[in-house]
């Protein structure tokens, strides 16, 4: 009681103290749905290893009428920043030389994309001439320059299509409406079907056109790295038939001799990720997951390409890259980089994204302690550039000199859309449960007045293996500048907090409930503003499984949204692109076992549906493969037959991603109905 006294009386205090910003606060305008519109996301921050005073990027925006992303070239030259041109996709390369660029699927009104196809095109900075150098017949994911006329590529194979009828990589070949099933995963989120499909790699060549594969058809890609100097590819990955292990090696394209070298055998490790060349030796990011499962951290090793001996470089407790939830980003940059013979990486500590430098003798040092989430970072010679979400802001492009550490904003191309728009900021709030110290935060409404009544919102994450902090998330603003308390923690499960505190297998819905609970209570408390009658609760993903579970355990919500969820971990298991071995790991069971199955439905929110009497919004994507549709109809079913009110909202052609990155209507709909579904029931007299 006492520390809910002070944090109303501190609140206050700041309050008083910040009369004249308040009163500003009452003259700015809500945050609506379609301001989202209006943000740019930016990725692809390249420096020019030829001219320091060139740099490039690509800023991106939602085109609503087009319902689409529109992707646009930016270009540094001295202090201005143009735009070049218009990007199909964020299809940025490298710099092959001070004034050339080499890019992918590059529009403009002279120049046409073909999306069935991979243009390799070469940008001149002096004319502005683009020009097709090469093309492939498929789409490929990612690409490489491997050093004079090659590239290193890497594209989805439809294996069932055979080599015989021309073009690798998935295609139209097909002219049966028939779709086989042979092997394990056989669907994958956002692609759909996938039995005999593999990401393979291709050494390409523009002066020959041609291309070959350098993968086996059974053997399924993971990371890449690519040694221009040396001609050689650094690839992670597993070979199978039937069944995926979930188990990667380490493997060596050698350019020169054509020939690849395996310098980790497949099963040793549970994932290799990040695979770097160092000096002359080689380093990579991998776990065993035998104290922690999956979502164990991963530790980095020195491997010495001769002998093929590796050492443990340095071991992690924390996630490699920003795990920090935003729905204001679209892609994010490698989290791992060599620069001048030293390694670079960001991780995931507390609710922040620092960055850290480890050099060959396993010395780590924080270089950057950064308040919020570095989404991509590159090196310009004693410059350090940042596309960064600072607190409570939306990304920018930042620099840092790395002798004084100052942070300076180099370009915000988001300053005006929240010019004159409430943002709320978020409190911190910080509370003890089941003994543990728990992360939280509250957003007051727009025209906060203590006196009043307001309605509230709890959210929690997905993940669970994430966690929110203090970036701009415009759902949370928008339902602050609709009227609500916003309520969000980082409850076990999350990340930021060491690998023991996220380790929640077998105990899904049991602390991670307890602590969400406890914060609702807390903040109840402290906050007399809140109507407790009037408090909904909101999640997705595993944020959509603690809503399903929330609602079979307690009546004290109003309201609830439940997204992309889990309902029944029995379906997860079949249905779900990760069920068969998500399953065995997380909830620590077999589930092919009469008592397995039995823990694995004590664990299902659809055990408890029976006491739900919460109405529950619905919303799931018809392509979501990771949650797949099924599981919002199994609770949408019986919630209806139990006379609970309901509603259930589909999103075609959607995928696990709609709230980051799903089609501009999609989006600006579910946000839509969201608020729709709060206003029903938290202002219902």
């Amino acid at each position: 009681e006492f520390y809910s006294i002070c944090v109303q009386v501190l609140f206050r205090l700041r309050k008083d103290a910040k009369v004249g910003s308040e009163r500003r606060k009452v003259m700015m305008k809500p945050i609506q749905p379609m301001d989202l519109n209006s943000y740019w996301f930016l990725s692809k921050l390249t420096m020019n290893p030829y001219r320091e005073e060139v740099i490039a990027s690509v800023r991106s925006q939602k085109g609503l009428q087009e319902n689409r992303y529109c992707h646009e070239l930016m270009i540094k030259k001295g202090k201005a920043w143009e735009t070049r041109l218009k990007l199909k996709k964020p299809g940025l390369v490298c710099f092959l030389d001070a004034d050339t660029l080499l890019l992918t699927n590059a529009e403009t009104s002279l120049f046409q994309s073909d999306p069935k196809k991979t243009q390799f095109l070469t940008y001149s900075l002096k004319t502005g001439d683009l020009t097709e150098i090469f093309s492939l017949p498929f789409p490929v994911s990612s690409a490489h320059y491997l050093g004079g006329t090659q590239l290193i590529v890497k594209a989805e194979v439809d294996e069932n299509v055979g080599e015989d009828e021309a073009n690798f990589p998935t295609g139209n070949t097909y002219k049966e409406n028939v779709m086989v099933l042979e092997e394990l995963p056989w669907c994958a989120n956002g692609r759909g079907f996938i039995s005999r499909h593999r990401n393979r790699l291709f050494v390409a060549d523009w002066t020959t056109q041609q291309y070959q594969p350098i993968t086996s058809s059974d053997f399924q890609c993971g990371g890449v790295a690519v040694c221009p100097d040396r001609h050689q590819v650094l690839f992670t990955g597993m070979t199978y038939k039937d069944k995926a292990s979930q188990k990667e090696g380490l493997f060596l394209y050698d350019a020169v001799r054509q020939e690849v070298t395996t310098l980790i055998e497949e099963g040793v490790f549970r994932r290799i990720k990040e695979p770097c060349f160092l000096k002359d030796g080689l380093v990579f990011a991998a776990t065993k997951g035998e104290r922690y499962g999956k979502n164990e951290a991963l530790d980095f090793y020195l491997l010495n390409p001769m002998t093929k001996q590796y050492r443990i470089l340095k071991a992690l407790d924390h996630p490699l890259g920003s795990s920090v939830v935003s729905d204001c980003r679209l892609n994010s940059g490698s989290a791992v980089k060599v620069v001048q013979d030293q390694l670079y990486f960001t991780m995931t500590v507390g609710w922040t994204t620092p960055l850290f430098r480890l050099d060959c003798d396993g010395k780590l040092e924080m270089i950057l302690d950064f308040d919020g989430s570095i989404d991509d970072f590159a090196f310009n010679n004693q410059t350090l550039w940042l596309i960064a979400q600072r607190a409570n802001a939306l990304q920018a492009l930042v620099t840092v000199d790395l002798k004084t550490k100052k942070l300076k904003t180099e370009k915000d191309w988001n300053q005006a859309a929240l010019l004159d728009r409430y943002v709320a900021q978020p409190q911190p709030f910080p509370f003890s449960s089941r003994g543990r110290r728990i992360d939280g935060w509250v957003m007051v409404p727009i025209n906060y007045d203590p006196r009043q009544q307001y309605p509230a919102v709890l959210q929690i994450h997905g993940g669970p293996n994430l966690a929110y902090g203090e970036v701009f998330h415009h759902e949370m603003q928008m339902l602050a500048s609709a009227g609500y308390f916003v309520l969000f923690c980082n409850p076990v499960g999350s990340v930021g907090r060491t690998d023991e505190f996220a380790d929640i297998r077998g105990r899904y819905g049991d602390e991670d409930y307890e602590n969400l609970m406890d914060f609702t209570s807390a903040v109840l408390q402290a906050f007399p503003a809140i109507d407790s009658q009037r408090v909904a609760v909101c999640g997705g993903s595993y944020g959509g499984f603690m809503v399903n579970w929330i609602i079979g355990h307690t009546s004290r919500f109003v309201c609830a949204v439940s997204q992309r969820s889990i309902a029944n971990f029995m379906t997860i298991y079949g249905l779900s692109d990760f069920g068969y071995y998500f399953v065995r790991d997380q909830l620590a069971v077999e589930p092919l076992s009469e008592a397995g199955q039995a823990a694995i439905h004590k664990q299902s929110p659809i055990r408890y549906v029976g006491n739900v009497q919460t109405p529950t919004l619905f919303l799931h994507s018809d392509q979501d493969w990771r949650c797949p549709l099924s599981e919002g109809l199994q609770m949408f079913t019986a919630l209806t037959d139990l006379g609970v009110k309901t509603r259930m909202v589909c999103f075609q052609g959607e995928n696990h991603e709609l709230s980051r990155s799903g089609k501009p209507q999609a989006r600006q709909r579910r946000l839509f109905e969201i608020q729709s579904w709060l206003d029903q029931w938290c202002h219902k007299q």
